[in-house]
């Protein structure tokens, strides 16, 4: 969807909450700063739910050259928690062993209301892999990935690591990285761009992005499967802004989905303060702000430059992660030429709304996965908060 933070404060203004709603106790986080405390501590719930900015602080110097193969994959699970992910979910959860790193869907944190068909958190998992294996290439570690391995439909994928001189030519031949997104496609620039990659909600300036940039962000998908396709007619701009609306309105008018939308906003999923977030929590709960968030929504999309929707042959789970994948290497080298990216989900989390836009976009065989503005902004976003790599590495 697009930024519900809006609707009640400014684009940062979130918090934190708990399932039982009944610990009151914690203060704004710039108050316990001050009194030398830390509400982002390793036993406070709003950690435990979203984390803090520290994540964002990785340094590639603390990489561990010396170190076992598992704590030299532990070290590349630190970027892959600065991903994007749907409201800031943080839907991930990653084992270790050996040469292995398997990553896992995190259900506890599934949005069952905004995304029944778990679309957008297996798009959420397919960005963190992504991270993962541009740092990978980055410490000269090769990887081959495998799909879905095995009946458990939470297990999205599983890394195989090696160094380059071990990898046998049978090893390259069946590596999915090795035929498509190769290394070519994530250079270091990409990898430098991980920390630096941020979600921008606000409007965009109207100016172009030159069509080299353009050619170059295209050049990036280069998996048979995934497409990336660009909007910068008006008409259909603003039909998608249409749409958008529409899914806006439907969506808030739904109390359940407010209510879900809600718990994460007082999570602290979209950062700011504890006070902030408890204010937006409630009127986001007991509010329809549909109309609101239509026009604000509807406003960004023709506003902006450019729109993208990545595509797919298919629409399973495989699908859905390489998507992922493709939409992250997008961001990243984004990123790198100074082009900020903001997901508008709401108009693919309304199966109706969505074979229009499929409909729309033409070429009816390839599903609409993700939809993101494209454009240039004034100045420079905060990072949201993150759960470090140990909160998310399970035994």
């Amino acid at each position: 969807m697009g930024d519900p933070t809006r609707v009640y404060e400014s684009e940062r203004t979130a918090g934190r909450t708990d399932r039982g709603e009944t610990d009151e106790r914690e203060l704004d986080t710039s108050l316990l700063d001050t009194l030398g405390l830390d509400a982002f501590g390793r036993f406070s719930r709003r950690y435990k739910w979203v984390g803090d900015k520290r994540p964002w602080r990785v340094s590639a110097a603390a990489f561990p050259e010396e170190g076992t193969p598992v704590e030299q994959a532990q070290f590349l699970v630190r970027y892959a928690v600065l991903a994007p992910s749907s409201h800031n979910t943080q839907q991930w959860l990653f084992t270790v062993s050996d040469d292995e790193i398997r990553l896992f869907a995190d259900t506890n944190r599934w949005l069952t209301v905004a995304d029944p068909d778990k679309r957008e958190l297996y798009v959420s998992l397919g960005a963190a892999l992504e991270n993962l294996l541009v740092a990978a290439e980055h410490f000269g570690i090769g990887h081959e990935v495998r799909y879905l391995p095995g009946s458990d439909s939470n297990h999205a994928a599983t890394v195989r690591l090696s160094s380059g001189s071990e990898r046998s030519d049978d090893e390259l031949a069946g590596d999915e990285r090795s035929a498509e997104a190769s290394t070519d496609r994530r250079d270091s620039r990409l990898f430098e761009a991980i920390p630096r990659r941020r979600t921008h909600r606000g409007r965009y300036q109207e100016r172009a992005i030159p069509r080299e940039d353009l050619r170059a962000l295209q050049e990036v998908c280069v998996e048979d499967d995934v497409t990336l396709q660009f909007v910068a007619d008006p008409v259909k701009m603003g039909t998608i802004a249409d749409l958008t609306a529409r899914a806006d309105r439907r969506q808030f008018a739904d109390p359940a989905y407010r209510r879900e939308l809600g718990r994460w906003i007082g999570r602290g999923a979209f950062g700011g303060s504890w006070l902030g977030s408890k204010v937006g929590k409630l009127l986001v709960t007991y509010l329809n702000v549909g109309r609101r968030q239509a026009r604000e929504d509807g406003q960004l999309l023709r506003s902006t430059p450019l729109v993208a929707v990545v595509r797919t042959k298919s629409d399973g789970r495989r699908a859905q992660i390489r998507a992922g994948q493709v939409f992250e290497r997008v961001s990243l080298l984004a990123t790198v030429l100074g082009v900020q990216t903001h997901p508008m989900s709401a108009v693919l989390e309304v199966p109706s709304l969505r074979r229009e836009l499929t409909d729309l976009l033409g070429r009816s065989e390839w599903s609409s996965q993700h939809l993101f503005r494209l454009g240039y902004a004034g100045g420079a976003s905060e990072p949201s908060p993150r759960r470090p790599a140990e909160a998310v590495l399970v035994d």
